[in-house]
């Protein structure tokens, strides 16, 4: 069973659609796994024509007073009302602002059939026949989708391939930096309008889609539903030519799923299950960011891709309650059921609607609840059960949010467990307990599993029979997500910090082990406003560098996690990161860095404080200076098989500029992940040398033949550090020797395996007299603790340089590489020898695989 976002998405009608594959057309009528004859499908379009007939002419013949149709009667219910990534919920729920218009349509009798009957799904066509499948443009916005494919990616914009992999499929895609003339017009956004839909059943309808956002302009994308309501007590009915219209009354659309996360140009699958009384059309919207904004004028995109109408037992997970339990099922072995209801028989318990209703209004929809009432005692469990998923992949955990109703004097608990298929073990991932009010509250938590797994709502009833929980509208989305509410998430490290920072804290002042701390603040109060990453404003909150004090260039700020049980099994942490610096002087970016470390955690005995037992630090996560003037993914793999604790380090670089940094929707899920941004990869033997040497150590304890950190005071030729451009920040070493040749000083680490090759980066600068000052780099064999061997003798050399046709009297950093053979362990040296002068280094770094840069230098290469 596939994973519930991972349903495919064919780029082919199921039920009478056309396919264009790779300039190749076919005509299937599928449905499901059978075919459905022309026949009975006419007969079903012409049934929904003669029901709006009908409505039409009984409308004629009893029409209502203008202004007595009764809107609330509409049944707007989004199983995946959920803001991807994060949204409020009052974003959530907000219709269109004025800066996004609806326009009235005028649906043609013929047009309108065959959009109903042709329209199921769309891929779009290919480069040379691309199509719009019945789904057409706002006329009141000048801004537009656009129809391209893959190979116009860099002329037009848009992914390089589409949904399907295929460079000339084609797909729709907003240039979001465009800034047209408006007057006339208010539009602010893209608008794609669907073709008109029928009613949906109780179960519901499912819209899946392909998306991708790129760039600095896209500020998120929307889909909203649009019931068709009567129109001044009818529906508008002229004959043959003119079936279906509506006037431009949008109060009661509804926003179904939104995101403002880049997905870097890939492409992800979302999956929107509602339901409708009437009918209704779906909006695909794009909004760039305001004009006023500089990023605006960059550009970006917003692609869309194989959208897709199926039913709603198609979109595995989903649920909205209305129909039924969908694919969730009662265990046997618990103690009772949930079950379905409408509304609650006592005041003093259990919600008076269903969440859609509650938010929406109107009078229809349900939901699953535990009935807390006799015979029911307390501590009596009921156990709702998922279909079997597959193992999530390491880099595709899985968001799940729903909203719970939990008001009463005897409310007990409520669980989200991932139940494993294989060893039957249950772990307990969210959990709530207590009275919350009389209200629908939203709540999301991280899926993921090596293993086949099953999804568990357990509901405990507590000490009286005042104790209903419900929960409604069911969905799920690709990535991780911090847990929430954070009550509910415990000591788990998840935190969005819009209430507080979940357990994570400052090290105490005792342990010198840092200058600055953290501090959680509202985007409004930012050095320049910002909106947070979790709802998107700047009244939300996030984690940034203290500006209490004044700093120097390497100051450093650290903030622990709680502490975490040691496993056997991989473990990633996930967040958004803010790294902008506005304005960059001529000595180049000096904003400053963000790292991440696991370090052992603290015994029972002993406090949380590093100056008790300055543990080891290892780097799994870190960037420096200007990345992005928006929120940004990133995620780091660790494993410990003892208590662990994560370490967020932010570095203040030499910037007098008003940048900043800042992290934001912490959370943890199993998998064994790559480290994103690619960019943010780290191994051990990395070292930036702002504060110490890292893992580098010297192997002469000579205080002046020895590699050794700079200073104020001490530094060579004035040399400033590459990282931040700060005065100090790198290693040199300095030698003055009557001997022709001095001795040579060596600075050692040892580097973990990182696959079959590596690339062992740096940077380099010389000074003094050059004709015998040389680098070279080394390696050798790891050498265990009760090795008598010297590493003075030791290593292959693999990377050699002579100052000679160096300008040494005003030294410059040059970058420098060498591929290595990292299938196994090994100790990097670098050696430096010299009698008159020496070389800096900083920036060390590795990156698996053979290194492809072509540097323009004239090096003497050794292999």
């Amino acid at each position: 069973m596939s994973a519930p976002t991972g349903s495919t998405v064919i780029t082919c009608s199921e039920r009478l659609g056309v396919v264009t594959r790779r300039g190749k057309r076919k005509r299937e009528r599928i449905s499901g796994g059978g075919r459905v004859s022309v026949t009975n499908r006419l007969w079903t379009h012409l049934g929904f024509l003669f029901y709006v007939s009908f409505l039409a002419l009984a409308r004629l013949s009893f029409s209502q007073p203008t202004g007595s149709v009764d809107t609330n009667e509409t049944l707007l219910t989004a199983a995946s009302a959920s803001v991807e990534a994060g949204s409020s919920s009052s974003d959530l729920n907000r219709v269109r602002s004025g800066r996004q218009v609806f326009p009235g349509v005028i649906v043609g009798w013929i047009r309108s059939y065959g959009r109903l009957v042709g329209a199921d799904s769309c891929s779009f066509g290919s480069g040379d026949q691309p199509e719009l499948c019945g789904w057409s443009h706002s006329n009141l916005s000048s801004l537009h989708w656009e129809l391209s494919h893959g190979l116009n990616s860099n002329w037009i914009g848009g992914p390089v391939e589409d949904g399907s992999e295929d460079k000339e499929g084609g797909y729709l895609v907003f240039e979001t930096s465009q800034i047209p003339n408006i007057s006339g017009r208010s539009s602010q956004s893209a608008v794609l309008e669907g073709p008109v839909h029928p009613p949906t059943s109780a179960l519901g309808g499912c819209l899946s889609f392909k998306y991708s956002l790129d760039g600095l302009s896209p500020e998120k994308m929307r889909v909203l539903l649009h019931p068709i309501l009567q129109s001044e007590g009818r529906y508008v009915f002229d004959g043959l030519s003119q079936l279906l219209s509506r006037d431009g009354d949008h109060g009661q659309d509804v926003v179904l799923w939104e995101t403002r996360d880049s997905t870097d140009g890939k492409w992800r699958t979302a999956e929107v299950v509602y339901t409708c009384r009437h009918p209704h059309q779906i909006y695909l919207e794009g909004i760039p960011r305001e004009p006023s904004q500089l990023s605006r004028r960059y550009r970006g995109f917003i692609a869309i891709d194989d959208v897709m109408f199926k039913t709603a037992d198609q979109c595995p997970g989903h649920c909205t309650f209305d129909g039924g339990l969908c694919d969730w099922t009662n265990e046997q072995q618990d103690d009772f059921d949930w079950t379905l209801g409408r509304g609650s028989q006592n005041p003093a318990t259990g919600p008076i609607m269903d969440r859609a209703s509650y938010t929406h209004g109107g009078s229809s929809g349900g939901y699953a609840f535990i009935d807390s009432s006799f015979p029911r005692r307390s501590g009596d469990r009921a156990r709702l059960s998922s279909r079997e998923f597959s193992s999530t992949k390491g880099d595709s955990p899985l968001c799940m949010r729903f909203w719970t109703h939990m008001y009463g004097n005897g409310i007990g608990t409520l669980r989200v467990i991932v139940h494993d298929v294989e060893d039957d073990q249950d772990r307990v991932i969210w959990s709530l307990s207590g009275e919350a009010g009389n209200a629908w509250y939203q709540g999301q938590v991280p899926i993921s599993s090596f293993t086949a797994f099953k999804i568990v709502f357990e509901g405990e009833v507590g000490k009286n029979n005042l104790g209903d929980i419900a929960i409604d509208d069911l969905s799920f989305a690709p990535g991780a997500c911090p847990s929430a509410p954070q009550t509910a998430a415990g000591l788990s490290g998840d935190c969005t910090f819009e209430i507080d920072e979940c357990g994570w804290a400052n090290v105490g002042p005792a342990s010198r082990t840092d200058e600055m701390d953290w501090e959680r603040r509202l985007g409004s109060n930012a050095r320049t406003a910002i909106s947070d990453h979790t709802i998107g404003s700047p009244t939300g909150n996030f984690m940034t560098l203290s500006g209490l004090s004044v700093q120097r260039a390497g100051d450093r700020a650290w903030m622990t996690s709680p502490s975490f049980n040691g496993s056997s099994k991989p473990r990633c942490i996930s967040f958004w990161y803010y790294m902008h610096e506005p304005f960059i002087d001529t000595s180049g970016p000096s904003l400053g860095g963000l790292k991440v470390y696991t370090k052992p955690a603290p015994s029972a005995s002993s406090n949380n404080d590093l100056a008790y037992h300055q543990p080891k630090m290892t780097p799994i996560w870190r960037l420096y200076n200007q990345q992005a003037p928006v929120w940004k993914y990133a995620q780091a793999k660790f494993m410990e098989a003892e208590p662990v604790q994560i370490v967020f380090e932010g570095i203040h670089g030499s910037s007098r500029a008003n940048g900043f940094v800042g992290i934001d929707d912490i959370a943890f899920f199993e998998g064994d992940c790559t480290t994103m941004p690619e960019s943010a990869y780290v191994n051990e033997g990395e070292c930036s040398f702002e504060k110490d040497m890292c893992n580098w150590k010297n192997t002469s304890s000579d205080l002046v033949y020895r590699w050794q950190l700079a200073t104020i005071t001490r530094r060579p030729a004035n040399l400033p550090d590459k990282t931040f451009g700060a005065p100090v920040g790198y290693a040199y070493f300095d030698i003055f020797s009557q001997n022709p040749q001095g001795p040579p000083v060596r600075l050692v680490s040892m580097v973990p395996a990182t696959g079959d090759r590596m690339c062992f980066s740096f940077w380099y600068a010389g000074f003094g007299a050059g004709e015998s000052t040389v680098l070279r780099v080394l390696t050798a064999e790891p050498k265990s603790p009760d090795s008598d061997s010297s590493d003075d003798d030791e290593g292959t050399q693999v990377w050699k340089l002579t100052a000679a046709n160096l300008n040494t009297q005003s030294p410059i950093w040059r970058p420098a590489q060498v591929s290595m053979d990292g299938s196994n362990p090994m100790r990097i040296i670098l050696e430096g020898q010299a009698n008159n002068g020496g070389f800096a280094i900083d920036d060390i770094s590795f990156h698996p695989g053979e290194c492809t840069s072509k540097l323009n230098l004239k090096l003497h290469l050794v292999h």
